[in-house]
């Protein structure tokens, strides 16, 4: 009989956006043994002109936390934070003491400050952790961190991603040559899925990497395997974290879906894995499945 699986210190969940990542966090959370906070950007995401500021930067600015003075500072920029991010709300929900408790008694470096806001988010669940998809660039470093650690990689037909992102866009939420380059039409959409293309393969590409890199403590979470047999798949993630299964990690409402109210419905909607079909321009598909052909098939999609 097979040895049990050590139960996950952290479990981070990452990936392209659109690819089931905020389904598997409500999942993940619905355990009582799980509660991963939402999207931290503790670490910057990397861009064409290198490495995006994140969190950690910016409270690294704040002051030096080998210093009381300094992490006294660092935890009024915390509980300083504004608008609607997961910091902000953090600040909401977790006793400030409680915190700066918690980093006192650490080593006071960027780990133990992202450690102490996820420990404290957890609220005493002994599986902490998050979901920030452009995290999915950082996992040889979350996984130095956090040696007990797992790693979820979301994953999700390019054509799907998509137009899911297409329909989640809003004009109010684009800069002025966001609004401009989306009058083109036809010329932004060649611009916007090719871009896409590229990136989807470079994950592609990633998920061997750390697959091979990490045995055991990263695993790859296909949105259509999913929703095709929730049961199955969420037993399977379980096991990968060394939680027990419970039936009600399945009792979901209907999240953030690009075809639905914010809020709307139970249950996994088995629907959406093919929805895409009915709404991609069959230019628009062509073009994608030509330029992810040999990874579409080895990802197990039609082309």
């Amino acid at each position: 009989m097979p040895a049990a699986i050590a139960r996950a210190s952290h479990v981070f969940i990452a990936g392209l956006p659109r690819t089931g990542s905020t389904l598997t966090h409500r999942i993940l959370n619905r355990s009582p043994e799980v509660r991963l906070a939402g999207e931290t950007h503790f670490l910057g995401a990397r861009t064409p002109f290198g490495r995006r500021t994140g969190y950690a930067d910016r409270f690294a600015e704040a002051g030096d936390l080998q210093t009381d003075a300094g992490l006294e500072r660092v935890v009024t920029a915390v509980y300083a934070s504004r608008g609607k991010s997961f910091w902000s709300r953090f600040a909401s929900a977790v006793d400030r003491g409680e915190f700066e408790h918690l980093l006192r008694d650490s080593d006071r470096s960027r780990r133990a400050l992202f450690d102490a806001a996820m420990r404290a988010f957890a609220q005493g669940r002994p599986v902490a952790g998050d979901k920030t998809p452009e995290h999915i660039d950082a996992v040889p470093t979350l996984l130095s961190w956090f040696p007990e650690a797992r790693v979820v990689h979301t994953f999700r037909d390019p054509r799907a991603i998509y137009i899911s992102l297409r329909r989640k866009e809003r004009a109010e939420s684009l800069s002025e040559v966001g609004r401009v380059a989306r009058r083109a039409g036809p010329l932004f959409d060649l611009y916007a899925s090719t871009s896409l293309a590229l990136r989807w393969r470079s994950m592609a590409r990633r998920h061997r990497r750390y697959a091979a890199a990490y045995p055991g403590r990263y695993m790859l979470q296909r949105f259509e395997d999913l929703l095709a047999d929730p049961e199955a798949a969420v037993k399977r993630m379980c096991e990968f974290i060394g939680i027990a299964f419970d039936p009600g990690m399945l009792e979901q409402v209907v999240h953030n879906s690009s075809y639905a109210p914010k809020k709307s419905g139970a249950g996994i909607d088995q629907s959406t894995a093919e929805r895409w079909r009915d709404h991609l321009p069959k230019t628009t598909e062509r073009w994608l499945s030509l330029l992810c052909g040999r990874e579409l098939a080895a990802f197990g999609y039609e082309r």
